[in-house]
C-alpha cells in the first residue's frame, strides 16, 4: 500500500509487517471482527449476519467453529481464519460444514437472544425459516495460502459446487502515524469470476429476476396496483424485490406483507387480532376471500380495485396501528399464499 505525498507529489510506501510481528493473534482478529462485524463483511465484499464465535458444531467434537455467520438467503456461512498458513485450514472449515448441515433453523436461532433473532429474521430474504441451512459456504481467511488450499478450492467448487470463498489478510503502517490498516484481498474466486458466477446463478433461480422494480412491475397488468406500488416506492416503503412485495411495520415488527401479480396483489397478515377477519371483509370487493391460514396465525386475501388497494393502505397505516395483537406468527411463514392460486 502507498501512501500519497500531495507536498512531494509522490508515493510513500508503508511498512508491511506479519501479524505475528505486531503481536496479532487469531484470537485478536476474531474479537476485532465480532466487535465490527459490519464493517469487515462489507470490506470483504459479503452481506452477513454473524451468529456467534467459538461456537461447537457438534456433540461429538471438542472443535470450535472460529465464526458462525448466515448470508441472506439463509446458507450458514463457516469462517476459519488463521495467522499465517495452514494446510489444515480446508480440513477444518469442510469438517464444520458437514456437521453444520446436520443443524436445524432451531439451532441457530437458539445461539441467539430474541432481539437478535428478530433481527436475523429480518435480514434474511428466505420467505420461510426451514429455508436456513438448506446450503452451507464456507470462508478461509489467512494471511498466505498453501497452493494446495487454494487447487482443493478450486477442485471442490467446480466438480461439487462447493461455494468456498478465501480472503487473504495483510497488515500496512504508517510509522509516521502509527496507524494500522487490515488490507483484505479475496484471491479466490477471483472477483472477475465471482460475478461472473452470480450473474449466472440469478438465471437459474426464481430470486432476483427481476433487476430492478421498473422491470418487476413491466407485466403487472393491473393499473391502479402499478400506480400503488410505485407510490409506496417513491414514499420510501420497506420493500422486497425478489418478491415483488412490500412490507409494513408496526413497531418495527412485520405485519403485512403485499405481494403483485398480474391482476392483484396478494396479502400476508402476519399474526391476529380480535375481529380481524370482520375488519377486513368490511372493505373488500371479495371478503371471502380473506382467511385465517398457517394454524390460525396469520391471514391471507387479495385486493383487486383501487378501492381495494386504499383500504388496505388505511388499515395498515392508520386504523391498526394500535391494535392488540393476540397471537404471533412464529416467523416461518410464507407470505402471500391464497388457496394455492396463481394468475395466469
Amino acid at each position: 500500500m502507498l501512501k500519497i505525498d500531495r507536498g512531494k507529489k509522490a508515493f510513500n510506501r508503508l511498512e508491511t509487517p506479519k501479524l505475528a510481528d505486531i503481536s496479532i493473534l487469531e484470537v485478536y482478529l476474531q474479537e476485532y471482527i465480532c466487535n465490527s462485524p459490519d464493517a469487515f463483511f462489507e470490506e470483504i465484499g459479503q452481506a452477513l449476519f454473524l451468529i456467534a464465535k467459538e461456537i461447537q458444531p457438534s456433540d461429538d467434537v471438542e472443535d470450535r467453529i472460529d465464526l458462525l455467520a448466515m448470508d441472506k438467503k439463509g446458507q450458514a456461512v463457516i469462517m476459519e481464519l488463521k495467522r499465517g498458513n495452514n494446510k489444515l485450514q480446508m480440513f477444518q472449515a469442510i469438517s464444520y460444514a458437514g456437521m453444520v448441515a446436520k443443524w436445524l433453523p432451531d439451532d441457530f436461532l437458539g445461539c441467539l437472544d430474541a432481539d437478535k433473532q428478530e433481527k436475523l429474521l429480518d435480514f434474511l430474504e428466505v420467505e420461510e425459516k426451514e429455508e436456513i441451512n438448506q446450503h452451507q459456504r464456507i470462508i478461509l481467511i489467512a494471511e498466505a495460502f498453501d497452493y494446495s488450499v487454494l487447487v482443493g478450492a478450486d477442485w471442490l467448487t467446480e466438480k461439487f459446487g462447493v461455494n468456498i470463498l478465501c480472503c487473504r489478510l495483510s497488515i500496512a503502517k504508517d510509522a509516521a502515524g502509527n496507524a494500522e490498516f487490515l488490507v483484505c484481498s479475496n484471491i479466490f474466486p477471483a472477483p472477475e469470476l465471482a460475478q461472473q458466477a452470480v450473474r449466472r446463478g440469478r438465471g437459474r433461480t426464481g430470486v432476483g429476476q427481476w433487476p430492478n422494480w421498473d422491470a418487476a412491475l413491466a407485466d403487472v397488468t393491473n393499473a391502479a396496483l402499478v400506480a400503488f406500488f410505485k407510490k409506496e416506492l417513491t414514499a420510501g416503503q420497506d420493500d422486497y424485490l425478489p418478491k415483488r412485495s412490500l412490507r409494513y411495520r408496526i413497531a418495527g415488527k412485520r405485519r403485512w406483507s403485499i405481494e403483485a401479480r398480474r391482476q392483484r396483489a396478494y396479502v400476508w397478515q402476519h399474526g391476529r387480532f380480535d375481529g380481524d377477519v370482520d375488519f377486513w371483509r368490511s372493505g373488500l370487493s371479495q371478503p371471502d376471500q380473506v382467511k385465517p391460514v398457517k394454524d390460525d396465525r396469520c391471514l391471507s386475501f387479495s385486493v383487486t380495485t383501487e378501492a381495494d388497494i386504499s383500504f388496505f393502505r388505511l388499515g395498515a397505516t392508520d386504523k391498526l396501528t394500535n391494535v392488540k395483537w393476540t397471537k404471533e406468527s412464529s416467523g416461518d411463514e410464507a407470505e402471500a399464499e391464497v388457496d394455492g392460486q396463481e394468475d395466469a
